[in-house]
């Protein structure tokens, strides 16, 4: 029989297979580890305990059980005894894991976190033969994360203490507006005697006038901190859709008679009922029609359409024959102040609180708001309410 010569060349490649293993190994670890079959610990790379600060000794032979219920893993507000229960939970099933984070103290660098992984090996029969893995310190990792964990929880005290004064101060405003509105319309009518020169009771006009700006202003301001803080609840109650958009149109058609504008509604359906918040979604109409009144020139033209559906519900559609909005309005439009951005060039009036209450009053009714607009050619704004909303009269 021939004698096998050995391939030079498979040893040289088998080795530089190794290597090339462990330096990719090591580039991503800081330290390797090995369990047995018995999940005791049997052996741990050279950097283990410069590391982790803690001696293999206190380790090898030694399971993570048997550690646990011996009181060692340190335990804190990141990772609880649950989570080291768990762990070895998984240890036990015989599961792979990735990063399992655990503190220890370190006797040179005080409260370090530790990041584990490890795969189950097993013997060429199938037989659980143990785990192999690695970990790395992750304690800068973990403390970035906990201070931006701290900062979210400041913004977020911050944010609701905005909200409490922003409703208190609305709250504070709006008693003695009231009072210069009210002193502002004795005056313009001349309740208590005539007033000689007749530019006082003008000047007593546009005080009225300013203060019921001011003073719708200073509503929206409440309303946003309400929805901000969740304390708006909604009255659910059975109302007929024809209604709340005749009611909604009474309010603005002194302002659309002013610039000649044709106001025209159109509901598909006379019986259609919705079931709602009546003031809520009476206003998310009126800011609705406000602004399509708002921005549409005179001789211009706004229209309601109400449609039900019996598989996706109701839908509302303020459209109007105005300016229109860019792209780029389009999406500022809905953010609160969103108009405010857009002041200087678009030469109306107004926070832009409107839309953005509207929005957020549609979604607690459980519907949303779509927007749709080109510029020189006018807007739409289309409500969507859930089906569950729709009642069907039965007169």
């Amino acid at each position: 029989m021939d004698a096998q010569i050995a391939d030079p060349g498979s040893t040289s490649q088998a080795d530089g297979a190794e290597r090339r293993l462990l330096d990719f190994a090591a580039a991503t670890s800081d330290w390797f580890w090995e369990m047995g079959a018995d999940l005791r610990f049997r052996w741990f790379s050279s950097r283990f305990e410069e590391i982790a600060g803690v001696p293999e000794s206190a380790l090898l032979g030694r399971s993570r059980r048997e550690l646990l219920e011996g009181g060692d893993p340190v335990v804190d507000r990141i990772v609880t005894r649950e989570d080291w229960w768990n762990h070895v939970a998984v240890l036990e099933r015989h599961e792979s894991f990735r990063d399992f984070v655990h503190p220890r103290e370190h006797p040179d660098k005080g409260r370090i976190y530790l990041s584990i992984s490890g795969t189950p090996f097993f013997d060429n029969d199938g037989t659980f033969a143990g785990y192999r893995g690695g970990g790395r310190e992750v304690t800068r990792e973990i403390m970035v994360e906990q201070e931006l964990l701290r900062a979210k929880d400041v913004a977020e005290q911050a944010n609701l203490a905005k909200t409490a004064f922003l409703a208190n101060m609305s709250h504070e405003l709006r008693t003695p507006l009231n009072a210069i509105i009210g002193f502002a319309e004795l005056i313009e009518q001349e309740v208590v005697g005539p007033i000689e020169n007749k530019q006082y009771p003008e000047y007593a006009g546009d005080i009225r006038q300013s203060g019921r700006h001011l003073l719708g202003i200073i509503n929206d301001i409440l309303d946003i901190a309400k929805i901000e803080a969740s304390h708006i609840e909604l009255s659910d109650e059975v109302v007929p859709l024809q209604d709340l958009i005749e009611g909604a149109m009474t309010n603005v058609r002194p302002q659309a008679n002013s610039k000649q504008i044709d106001l025209q509604v159109h509901v598909s359906d006379a019986s259609m009922h919705l079931r709602c918040d009546e003031r809520r979604m009476g206003q998310i109409l009126v800011n609705l029609l406000s602004n399509a009144v708002k921005f549409t020139e005179p001789g211009g033209t706004v229209s309601v359409e109400g449609h039900m559906n019996d598989s996706t519900g109701c839908q509302i559609t303020v459209t109007d024959t105005g300016i229109g909005m860019s792209a780029a309005e389009l999406k500022q439009g809905l953010e609160p102040f969103g108009q405010a951005a857009y002041h200087t060039t678009r030469g109306h009036e107004g926070t832009g609180l409107g839309l953005n209450i509207a929005d957020s009053l549609c979604r607690l009714h459980g519907g949303t708001l779509h927007l749709e607009s080109t510029p020189g050619v006018g807007t739409s704004a289309t409500l969507n309410l859930p089906r569950g909303r729709l009642v069907k009269s039965e007169d």
